[in-house]
């Protein structure tokens, strides 16, 4: 199974991509993965409004009609829908258009097996794919620095594309440090105010007595 998996997803991306698209569901991508005596067939798909549980749920339905109907699988398996989440699958010429300039992961064609790849998407088109290095915070706040080198890869060696972003683990830190902090601020803000006009309305201020300034 292990040779053949690509193809079996592309077959079943024609399947399934039409008829998803029919009822709104954008068919990102198509992975395979074998293990306990079946096949994982998972889907990777999405909508204009975002995924949830039940339009999860509903594209599996969808998927599992189809699939049965087909029959493209001779093996046992089981259909998981997941949403693409930070790690996009890449798959179309739109997906890589959108992806121009960003960190991508790369599962390309080795022979004997799959090599994974990784840099920063320079160009993309129905024969080449080319990557440079992810450049260093020096070279990206000084322009003249030296272009980084670049690798080209034939689009044919493409087993599997994913965006591939770079997580600042203390900046999410700090930022969360940040949220909070100010979270509690709004809370005091929020009592204080609740005691001023609890104040207010013990003092009687803000509701004048009727005629109060009538001079007759």
């Amino acid at each position: 199974m292990k040779s053949d998996r690509y193809a079996l997803a592309r077959r079943l991306i024609e399947i399934l991509a039409e008829p998803l698209a029919v009822d709104g569901f954008d068919l990102l991508d198509v992975r395979i993965f074998a293990g306990g005596g079946r096949l994982t067939v998972r889907l990777f798909v999405d909508t204009d409004g975002g995924m949830t549980v039940e339009r999860c749920v509903a594209a599996s339905r969808t998927s599992e009609m189809l699939l049965e109907e087909a029959d493209p699988i001779a093996e046992a398996y089981v259909i998981e829908v997941s949403s693409p989440g930070v790690r996009r699958p890449l798959r179309t010429a739109e997906h890589f258009a959108a992806a121009m300039g960003q960190d991508v992961i790369l599962k390309i064609d080795a022979g004997a097996g799959a090599k994974t790849v990784r840099g920063r998407l320079v160009s993309w088109d129905e024969k080449n794919l080319v990557l440079g290095p992810r450049p260093t915070a020096e070279q990206e706040d000084d322009p003249e620095n030296e272009p980084p080198a670049e690798r080209t890869i034939p689009t044919s060696r493409v087993r599997e594309a994913n965006l591939d972003p770079e997580f600042d683990v203390q900046a999410l830190i700090n930022a969360d440090r940040r949220r909070r902090k100010e979270e509690k601020k709004q809370v005091r803000r929020d009592r204080r105010e609740a005691r001023l006009e609890k104040k207010k309305k013990r003092s009687g201020k803000g509701t004048p007595e009727a005629g109060a300034g009538d001079g007759s």
